[in-house]
């Protein structure tokens, strides 16, 4: 079974070490490229069994419609890669759903915050529409920390701060199976591990449907628990997994079936 990575390219985490080792071990031939470090051949063609997508750049995604196009088996398939990279269709279809959300707005640059948020409750979170992690948050406790803002560039996503939070959660999922780690929660984040925690039932079904409605098998959610309960405030595929225990060889069986024809997405 050949399984080819189109990775972004920042280095490889312990979690990805491990699953390369561990596909190979179980006979996978395993390559990988990174379209940002070189020259793609627009004239590429498929040659393996299937191409998993571990980046979430605009050339990563690129590279994997160019392929998908001649008719190469993605995982996870480029549509809802794609999407997930616009966090306004993606905060909006999550929305739409009737999955837990902040409320949230857009903003084409940091100009337009003020006249646009006349009616908004503070603390806000501003985000970029198109980020990855938490590079570029920004949290403003009160209107007047707008016009800080002023000259921050677009496109802009806010939302709502999630009141009564204690813990951050990263909720991972394998196909059907769902995993979480919490560190406590602060405006911005903390850069401490996680620790290993159990899934509720309501948030294992938050996360679930996240995977239905954009077609993922693996992905990874950042939960807040409001007061309501867990609310989603972002959403990315193929995460990297961190501080979950045993996490690749879960990974390696979920490529392996994918690959094969015996593991489904948590869409089906």
């Amino acid at each position: 079974m050949r399984l080819h990575f189109i990775r972004s390219s920042k280095p490889r985490n312990a979690v990805l070490e491990e699953l390369y080792t561990v596909l190979v071990d179980h006979g996978c031939v395993v390559s990988e490229s990174m379209p940002e470090q070189g020259l793609v051949d627009l004239d590429l063609q498929p040659e393996h069994d299937l191409y998993i997508i571990k980046g979430r750049t605009p050339m990563v995604l690129s590279v994997a419609e160019l392929l998908h196009r001649r008719g190469a088996r993605l995982l996870n398939p480029l549509a809802g890669c794609a999407t997930l990279l616009d966090k306004f269709v993606a905060t909006a279809a999550m929305r739409g759903a009737g999955i837990p959300t902040p409320r949230s707005w857009a903003a084409a640059s940091g100009a337009r915050l003020g006249t646009l948020l006349v009616g908004a409750t503070f603390p806000l979170i501003v985000k970029p529409f198109d980020g990855i992690g938490s590079r570029g948050v920004v949290v403003v406790r009160e209107r007047a920390e707008l016009r800080e803002l002023a000259a921050m560039p677009g496109p802009l996503l806010v939302q709502e701060y999630i009141d009564g939070c204690t813990r951050r959660y990263k909720v991972h999922v394998v196909g059907h199976d769902v995993f979480a780690t919490w560190k406590p929660f602060s405006l911005g984040g903390v850069h401490d591990h996680s620790q290993p925690c159990a899934v509720s039932e309501q948030m294992r079904d938050v996360a679930l449907r996240c995977g239905t409605l954009f077609g993922l098998g693996l992905y990874g959610l950042d939960v807040l628990e409001g007061a309501t309960g867990p609310v989603v405030v972002d959403l990315n595929s193929f995460p990297g997994y961190g501080d979950v225990p045993g996490i690749a060889r879960v990974l390696a069986r979920f490529i392996e079936r994918y690959a094969r024809g015996r593991a489904s997405l948590a869409a089906a």
